[in-house]
């Protein structure tokens, strides 16, 4: 939000390019990959530092709006932005810069979260008439996928060791844990409530499928950063692969009740 905020500043657009995942940059202005290799490239001739500060800058702003379009979807329409672009160059512009921050705030915090909202709603709804499908009263939906043994966490103090894979109602993943070579571990009191909850719900050993409704998960502010929006529920699918008991906190002496007072 606050990005969109100064979209207009060309300056702090160009900024974002110098970060420690740039390549080496040729001597006309290109990239160069990671394996020394060039990319595909336009053709386009840069004869000098006005050239190439300009297509910098251009390629920056091209590649947050690529970006954009992956959060936003169908209402970015390029064609739209790039007329938006030159007529703001020529001071033409069909809204003022306070029409359009009043409008990029309205569609964020309210177009946006409502419409999530809505359609989160109606997912969960055809989810949860699915045959295998339970639902607890905090409103978590899940599905035992392998019930595992007796041993499950009884408290959120408790830890997990999981592979697990989350992602949208559309199917793009925000995490992946399965491609890596390693597990996680997490204590059920450090992550969402949903999260947190369906793990309870499960044997070590086991295989779960938990569809967590937005007020157990990142609510209305989403997760800033991600593909995660405001009002999005979450599906992840974890495998326990242990548990592991909080440590049972120790009895208060007399020394500590009076070392309290």
């Amino acid at each position: 939000m606050k990005r969109l905020l100064i979209v207009l500043s060309v300056f702090a657009l160009g900024l974002t390019a110098c970060d420690s995942k740039t390549a080496a940059t040729g001597k006309d202005g290109a990239q160069a990959s990671a394996d020394g290799e060039s990319p595909r490239k336009t053709g386009m001739k840069l004869k000098n530092a006005s050239d190439s500060i300009s297509y910098a800058i251009g390629a920056d702003y091209g590649r947050y709006l690529k970006n954009a379009k992956e959060t936003m979807g169908g209402d970015l329409n390029d064609k739209v932005v790039l007329k938006a672009i030159r007529e703001a160059m020529e001071d033409r512009s069909t809204l003022t810069q306070q029409e359009g921050f009043a409008f990029m705030q309205e569609y964020f915090t309210v177009i946006v979260p409502e419409r999530n909202r809505k359609a989160g709603e109606e997912y969960l709804a055809k989810v949860a008439e699915q045959p295998n499908v339970q639902k607890t009263e905090s409103g978590l939906l899940y599905e035992i996928l392998v019930p595992g043994s007796d041993k499950k966490a009884t408290s959120l103090k408790d830890e997990v060791r999981v592979k697990y894979r989350g992602y949208l109602k559309d199917g793009r993943d925000f995490d992946n844990n399965y491609e890596k070579p390693d597990t996680a571990r997490f204590a059920l009191n450090r992550v969402v409530k949903g999260w947190g909850e369906g793990l309870q719900l499960v044997g070590e050993g086991g295989k779960i499928k938990l569809y967590i409704p937005s007020e157990l998960g990142y609510g209305m502010m989403g997760r800033r950063g991600t593909i995660i929006g405001p009002n999005e529920p979450l599906v992840f699918e974890v495998d326990v692969i242990e548990v592991i008991p909080a440590e049972p906190a120790e009895p208060e002496t007399d020394a500590t009740a009076s070392a309290k007072k």
